[in-house]
């Protein structure tokens, strides 16, 4: 009880000294979340939080979201943090099942000379795979069994230029061709990831990019079938800030995503059954 205490107690100070969304270094996507509110299980009666722990060391806790009391923890070594997958602070690394956390280790440079992955299992958040990887990578999402996780590999610092990488969970082994769309094998990844949204099933994650030429793309990943299409859309000038305010949103049947801006309403629409742009409006 005492440690428990101590790590709820910890967990409220981090709240006041963590905002969610930050990335103070300015790297190619948001930081992993240290405190805060850290990403809620399927379901939503469980919250799993990093905080930073003693000597380079992070402490994972499960805390229920319904009185708040820490039922589980664990120390990890290393500096490991929730992946945000956006800049709207949109976080992930939860399996669909709610098996499997992955945790991103956290670098004092923009761009990482080394990045590591740990996948937990959340019944006892024991660590059952730790992945180390050359250079800066970013993570993506992991497939609906957790055994998938997919990041962003990074080039050149500064360039913003990426692909799309499998990794296998359980090996560490990262798949050895990129994830691209097979329309556009040759069309150079680029942009920065505004906001997030999944199938109903969390097969499918469709996120919107903001390009620096002022226009922007959903890049729809496969997550069960390793595939990926990008769908360009008809934005000109749009530039970061207002695309920053766009938020989507995936009908309960999967088939349709809807582009919104608060305050201005839809934008339009897209047909996922046939990938068809539906009276899209550029946002203000």
């Amino acid at each position: 009880m005492r440690l428990a205490t101590c790590i709820a107690a910890l967990c409220a100070l981090t709240l006041l000294l963590v905002a969610p969304g930050t990335a103070g270094k300015g790297g190619p996507t948001p930081d992993p979340l240290v405190g805060w509110d850290g990403v809620v299980a399927p379901g939503g009666a469980t919250r799993y939080v990093a905080l930073s722990g003693a000597s380079g060391t992070t402490a994972l806790a499960a805390i229920q979201t319904r009185d708040g009391r820490v039922t589980n923890w664990r120390s990890l070594a290393g500096s490991f943090g929730i992946p945000q997958v956006a800049w709207d602070g949109t976080r992930d690394g939860l399996s669909a099942d709610g098996r499997r956390l992955v945790l991103s280790s956290i670098s004092a440079r923009a761009y990482a000379l080394r990045t590591s992955f740990v996948v937990v299992e959340t019944k006892t958040l024991r660590s059952l795979k730790r992945i180390d990887l050359t250079g800066h990578w970013a993570f993506d999402a992991l497939s609906p069994d957790g055994k998938t996780i997919y990041a962003l590999q990074y080039g050149v610092p500064g360039s913003g230029h990426y692909t799309v990488r499998a990794i296998d969970a359980v090996r560490g082994r990262v798949a050895a061709e990129p994830i691209v769309d097979e329309r556009e094998p040759d069309e150079a990844m680029l942009g920065s990831p505004m906001t997030r949204a999944w199938s109903p099933n969390r097969a499918w994650a469709f996120t919107l990019y903001a390009k620096p030429n002022g226009t922007a793309f959903v890049h729809a990943l496969d997550t069960s079938r390793r595939t990926a299409v990008c769908l360009d859309l008809p934005w000109k000038d749009a530039g970061a800030e207002a695309v920053g305010r766009v938020r989507l949103q995936v009908s309960p049947d999967g088939n349709t995503l809807t582009l919104r801006q608060p305050g201005v309403g839809k934008l339009g629409s897209i047909d996922l059954r046939n990938l068809r742009l539906v009276s899209l409006r550029q946002p203000v």
